[in-house]
Formats: C-alpha cells, sequence, structure tokens
C-alpha cells in the first residue's frame, strides 16, 4: 500500500479537511454538555469527563498539527542516509533494540535532514509500540535499480488490522486510541512528499509491518 506520487498538496488538504472535522466534533462536545448543565440535565461528574476527554483530544490534535507544520522549513540539501539513520536511531536504541542493515556507500538523496530524521523518528517509535517485550526493530537502507535510496523500518507486531488498512495515510488518524497522536504515520508521509519521494506501508510475510520510505537520488 503505497502513499500516491505528488502527494504534498493532497496531504495537506486532507490534514486540513480532517482537522476542520475534528474540531467541529470537539466543539459539539462542549456545547452539548453546557447545554445540559445549564438544564440540569446531566450530572456535573459526567459532564466534566466528558469535557476533559475533549480537551485531551485537542491537546493531541494541536501537538500533531504543530509537529507536522515545521517541515519543509530547511534548505534542500545532498543527505547522507545512512549516517542520518544512525544518529536517530542511537538514542531508541536506550529503550528498544534495533537491528541495523545498512548498505554501504549509498548515493546522497537531495531532502531536508531535520525532516528526514523526524520521519525515520516517528516510524521508530510507531514500530517500538507495535512489537511485543524483546522483539527488535529491524532497520535497513538499499539502493533500487531505478534511482532512489529505501529506508526500511520494520517490527514484529500484529501487522496492519484489515478495518483501518485503507485509514492507514488518512491524516492523524491513530489506531492507538486515547494514547496515540496519530502522527507517525503522516508526519513520515508528508516528509515523504516534500522531498519528492513515497511512503509505503505492508505487512510482513512472516508478521509485522513494514515501513518503506523511497527518496529520489540527488
Amino acid at each position: 500500500m503505497s502513499q500516491p506520487e505528488n502527494a504534498g498538496g493532497r496531504i495537506a488538504a486532507r490534514i486540513a479537511a480532517r482537522t476542520a472535522h475534528d474540531l467541529n466534533n470537539l466543539a459539539a462536545v462542549f456545547s452539548g454538555h453546557l447545554y445540559l448543565l445549564r438544564n440540569a440535565a446531566e450530572p456535573p461528574e459526567e459532564a466534566y469527563d466528558a469535557m476533559e476527554k475533549a480537551l485531551a483530544h485537542l491537546d493531541r490534535l494541536t501537538r500533531g498539527l504543530m509537529a507536522v507544520g515545521v517541515l519543509g522549513v530547511e534548505q534542500l540539501a545532498s543527505l547522507d542516509v545512512n549516517e542520518i539513520v544512525r544518529t536517530t536511531v542511537e538514542p531508541i536504541r536506550a529503550k528498544a533494540q534495533v537491528e541495523l542493515d545498512l548498505e554501504p556507500a549509498l548515493p546522497a538523496v537531495a531532502g531536508r535532514q531535520g525532516d528526514l530524521a523526524r520521519a525515520i523518528e516517528a516510524l521508530l517509535s510507531n514500530a517500538r509500540e507495535a512489537n511485543g517485550p524483546g522483539q527488535p526493530i529491524r532497520v535497513s537502507t538499499r539502493r533500487d535499480a531505478d534511482g532512489a535510496v529505501r529506508i526500511a523500518v520494520e517490527d514484529s507486531g500484529s501487522g496492519i488490522p484489515p478495518e483501518v488498512r485503507r485509514r492507514d495515510f488518512d491524516p492523524l488518524f491513530s489506531t492507538k486510541g486515547e494514547k496515540g497522536r496519530g502522527i507517525g504515520v503522516t508526519l513520515a508521509s508528508v516528509v515523504a512528499a516534500l522531498q519528492g519521494g513515497s511512503l509505503a506501508l505492508e505487512d510482513r510475510s512472516d508478521g509485522g509491518t513494514r515501513a518503506t520510505l523511497r527518496l529520489p537520488i540527488s
């Protein structure tokens, strides 16, 4: 399942539409419970609990938008993908087992170093949350025959649930419930689009999920 090519504008439009939809829903929650409170039609504690949950959702939404909003501000540069992967993975190793399989002498790619590091970090975070205790995350780099560099992040979790497969690239959509920010795949999708590449998600044959960023060679 691949992200559509030239998807930068499409992703931005979907983020705007999804955000407007969520904000309308949150406004409806507050107005509904305020109406019930004014008319003494709901116990106050139930109304307060519902509004606190709505505020938590609003906080996750705004933090997610802020994370996406800082993308694309750096100048494009020629990037050493393997070096960025090593630097990004190093802090994660204090929390999870990460196995590296980096192809030597990769050609440089055109991109933004900070953006690419954020995308890799987001995919690593998703993989860590999908894994069970002691399960490794595998990160590999390869050069494609058609002129691109691939960065693959693989976990050993349960794969992509069929009921949410079609929504994996929905902006800010999360399968993690109230714990998730729903930003990892969205952020990586935006980074790939801004750098002329693509993001693909697929189930691995031996279980788990593989997220692959493809970036054009400089």
